[in-house]
């Protein structure tokens, strides 16, 4: 496999430079593209032909969700990941409902961040961990969603959307963590879903279909 090619669309300029040099220390990871604005982002994508791209929500022109929806209508290939100081359910939401292919906060570390890049090259949706709480209120899903969960389910699913791991959930509920993965299966499947990101999704969706 080659370099994965990555653009940075930030418009603070140590950030992005930060950003830059990070990724920089890998030999698995070229920068082919840096973007400040939504305008330039959209004049460069076609000849960088990034693999994925980082992107900041908020731009001086636009906003990076406005940002990805255009370039994704150039380039559907490209992942993204949204890069972000904002962790209100708002922004998170909204870009995961408007196909981001993860949401970053921008405390995130350098290994975690690299991390992240290749999980989205390889179609997984990498998700800042505090961030799990906010995108699946349970207090407002649909009751036809919780319908199809067990008891035992609805309660793994809670501690799961408020960002517990396996291991947490496991010690709250008093049983093993093979337990807990084989309950996490079964709300994946009955959900329709394939990881915890997309089942944020779904969930969200049955609040506001």
């Amino acid at each position: 496999m080659g370099q994965l090619k990555v653009m940075i669309v930030e418009d603070h300029p140590l950030m992005q430079m930060g950003i830059k040099r990070t990724l920089e220390k890998f030999d698995d990871i070229r920068v082919v593209g840096e973007a400040s604005t939504g305008k330039r982002a959209m004049e460069i994508v076609d000849y960088a032909k990034p693999d994925v791209i980082i992107m900041d929500v908020k731009l001086p022109d636009s906003d990076g969700i406005t940002t990805m929806k255009n370039i994704r209508m150039r380039n559907k290939n490209a992942k993204v990941l949204m890069f972000s100081g904002f962790d209100d359910e708002y922004y998170v939401v909204r870009a995961l409902e408007s196909g981001a292919n993860g949401y970053l906060l921008k405390n995130v570390g350098g290994t975690e961040l690299v991390e992240a890049v290749r999980q989205a090259a390889d179609g997984l949706n990498p998700i800042s961990p505090q961030l799990t709480g906010k995108v699946i209120p349970l207090a407002r899903q649909n009751t036809k969603v919780s319908d199809r969960l067990t008891p035992r389910e609805k309660e793994v699913w809670k501690l799961l959307s408020n960002g517990s791991s396996n291991a947490e959930i496991s010690k709250t509920l008093y049983v093993s963590e093979s337990t807990v993965k084989f309950h996490i299966r079964n709300i994946f499947h009955k959900l329709g879903v394939k990881n915890r990101v997309e089942a944020a999704k779904a969930a969200y969706r049955s609040t506001v279909a």
